[in-house]
């Protein structure tokens, strides 16, 4: 999906993911370090399934995928993303996810990438949010706390490929 609009914070735009950002976004979600509380699995255990996938997401029928940068430069900082759904009342509920660059961690650019997004699914008509955070992660959990998040269950996951929880 294409959200065909560009998002404007203070050090940041958030615009639509491109396939030209693969590298980029796939140089932070695959690493170990970066990606380490993502259900991405790291390079090695990429298979051609999953690398498909993610080719693909430029135009996911799922959800929107994007890339904060520097207005001024157009260097890119992070990535998000929000899926859309409905509760059982037709309301439109979104899931978001973000990834900051490890260059980037530790300097608000999460919370203005989640606030960035937060503004536009209420602009959209979205009328409640989820994110998931490991609870290890704790500058990801403080961030969401922060900006008015809740626990509300706890659950895990397995990362893709890989025989970690």
């Amino acid at each position: 999906m294409k959200s065909e609009k560009r998002l404007f914070g203070k050090r940041i735009i958030v615009r639509d993911y491109k396939k030209s950002d693969l590298d980029f976004c796939g140089g932070m979600w695959f690493d170990k370090e970066n990606g380490r509380y993502l259900s991405d699995p790291e390079k090695e255990y990429i298979d051609e399934k999953f690398q498909s996938a993610v080719d693909g997401i430029d135009d996911s029928p799922l959800g929107y995928y994007f890339v904060a940068e520097t207005p001024d430069t157009g260097e890119r900082i992070g990535s998000c993303c929000a899926f859309p759904n409905y509760d059982g009342e037709d309301n439109l509920i979104f899931d978001i996810g973000y990834c900051v660059h490890k260059a980037y961690w530790r300097q608000g650019y999460g919370s203005e990438i989640v606030l960035l997004l937060l503004d536009w699914i209420k602009s959209i008509g979205g009328k409640v949010v989820t994110a998931e955070a490991a609870k290890d992660n704790r500058a990801s959990c403080e961030m969401l706390k922060k900006l008015g998040f809740e626990v509300i269950r706890e659950s895990s996951f397995k990362k893709y490929n890989m025989n970690i929880c």
